[in-house]
């Protein structure tokens, strides 16, 4: 089995990829009802049209005054303040209120009930307040035009309570379709699945490809669509291709990545559509593989991604998720040496450690793309950039969480 020869930068590949997202990208958004927005991705800046709270309202259970009715009152000497029940007060008057209440009109502060005795037309307050205590002002939380969400965001639940809090019913966020295709005559998709004793008799593998890379898919936010795999067979796989295309806006395939006697999915989609690269200097994943065509007068993406799970998910990270859902990093310690050669990017599957009080990294494989239990143990990896040759023991390093 040979590989490609011309391999390109991560560097390189990365700015193609986004490149190219940036020119799909500017009409595929649909307007999703705020409470079906949750893990969809942002397509616009999202500012705020409105004051949160709009009024000024009460941060607690109690009574609103004017604070400096309040002045001077202790245990030992309690003011007393006449009880109404209107939404304006005067002077040496007091009203009650519950936290998120507004106050009544010339009230400034808020005396906590605790604080305080009831009786039927007047109140005794045993402490002082000064103006504006236990208030939420208006806009204290969000001002009219600030930033609530960017361009690009995961939608959290907390950005959903914030959206809708503002009134906004409605959110642009992205809309694409994505289809996922397994090949090889290895495989066999788990509904086919009749025992574990099948596999062994076969010799066949599970495809898990398909599963993994779908629910990448949808935790970047997306919609995938995973089709049945396909057999080492090149007019099956034009087939499966071509269709997918028509009903997809990108399309990743798995497995073919190489030049083999069978690998024949690179053969078939320079057929379709253009190459745009094959082959990334990246460890693990390097046959990985990128490409547009256009059907119906569409633009289409294609991702030829790794039968080796490892690499087809380090892959899917550095040239999908980065795009749609970058990770978030820590500097943190590396508990030993690690080395790696220059000219190439090693990604580095890591967990996370305790030693002598502080959180340390510590690296799990270097190799081994097809070893898929090293990603259900790792929380995070790193990344060997290929101008360097390697981290030394204690050395702090970039880590990207899971």
């Amino acid at each position: 089995m040979k590989f490609v020869k011309e391999l390109i930068s991560r560097s390189d590949a990365k700015n193609k990829v986004f490149e190219k997202f940036e020119e799909m990208l500017d009409d595929k958004f649909e307007n999703i009802e705020i409470n079906k927005a949750f893990g969809k991705i942002c397509f616009e800046d999202v500012h705020a049209p409105c004051n949160i709270p709009m009024f000024n309202r009460s941060a607690m259970d109690g009574y609103a005054v004017i604070a400096e009715d309040t002045f001077g009152a202790s245990q030992t000497n309690p003011i007393i303040l006449n009880l109404v029940k209107t939404d304006s007060i005067n002077e040496e008057e007091i009203y009650r209120l519950s936290t998120g209440m507004k106050l009544p009109e010339n009230s400034n502060a808020v005396v906590m009930k605790e604080y305080t005795k009831e009786y039927d037309s007047f109140v005794e307050i045993y402490t002082g307040v000064h103006p504006n205590e236990n208030v939420s002002r208006i806009g204290e939380d969000v001002k009219t035009g600030d930033l609530i969400i960017k361009k690009g965001e995961l939608i959290t639940p907390y950005h959903v309570a914030l959206i809708s809090s503002l009134g906004i019913k409605k959110i642009k966020c992205y809309s694409l379709k994505i289809g996922v295709i397994a090949t090889g005559d290895e495989l066999l998709d788990i509904e086919d699945l009749e025992s574990v004793e099948q596999l062994e008799k076969t010799a066949m593998i599970v495809n898990s490809n398909s599963m993994m890379v779908s629910d990448l898919v949808k935790e970047t936010g997306l919609s995938p669509t995973a089709y049945r795999k396909v057999p080492d067979n090149r007019e099956e796989l034009e087939k499966a291709i071509k269709k997918a295309l028509l009903e997809n806006d990108i399309v990743i395939t798995t497995g073919g990545t190489s030049v083999g006697d069978r690998d024949y999915t690179i053969e078939i989609i320079k057929k379709i559509g253009n190459i745009i690269f094959h082959g990334v200097q990246i460890r693990p994943g390097r046959p990985v593989g990128f490409a547009e065509a256009e059907i119906d007068g569409k633009k289409k993406l294609l991702f030829v991604l790794s039968g080796y799970p490892v690499a087809s998910a380090v892959q899917f990270e550095l040239f999908i998720a980065n795009y749609f859902k970058p990770r978030k990093s820590v500097k943190l310690q590396i508990n030993r040496n690690i080395a790696s050669s220059l000219g190439r990017t090693d990604i580095v599957r890591v967990k996370l450690v305790e030693r002598e009080g502080f959180t340390k990294i510590e690296p799990l494989r270097i190799t081994g793309s097809g070893v898929l239990s090293s990603m259900t143990k790792a929380d995070g990896y790193l990344m060997i950039k290929e101008n360097i040759e390697g981290y030394e023991k204690d050395e702090f390093v970039e880590v990207y969480l899971f």
